[in-house]
């Protein structure tokens, strides 16, 4: 288990040196992370801490939390994964609620986050409901 936690660590600090950027840079990829809602909750919260923190590093960033259902069946559970995704940025890691936003885009056959950090001027993700970009 420590050995997981200094891999954790590790990768946690590659992810903070790789995306502390300027409002003057472009990016050429704002997708920060992505990942199937089949994982668990400490997992998923893993994933928001490290989004949280970069928004913490980019003042003038913005979230955009993508959603994608694995069906029509379960499009009420990913928008719920949704919501819960931005209260948990914003109840627990006090991200600007004005800095989040979330959208559902499409059944995919499988249900999927992904997660963006914009710049101030760039525009949202297109969206895709065809499910080619993930």
């Amino acid at each position: 288990m420590p050995q997981e936690n200094t891999k954790r660590f590790a990768l946690a600090l590659l992810l903070l040196a790789g995306f502390v950027w300027s409002s003057a840079e472009a990016k050429e990829n704002p997708l920060f992370d992505t990942y199937y809602t089949l994982i668990g909750i400490k997992a998923e919260n893993a994933r928001l801490d490290n989004y949280a923190a970069q928004l913490r590093n980019a003042p003038l960033g913005r979230a955009v939390i993508v959603v994608y259902a694995g069906s029509e069946n379960t499009v009420r559970s990913a928008k719920a994964r949704a919501r819960r995704a931005v209260r948990y940025l914003v109840k627990t890691r006090g991200v600007d609620p004005s800095r989040v936003v979330w959208r559902y885009d499409a059944a995919c056959g499988h249900e999927e986050i992904l997660l963006y950090l914009l710049y101030p001027n760039e525009a949202d993700p297109t969206t895709d409901t065809k499910c080619t970009l993930h």
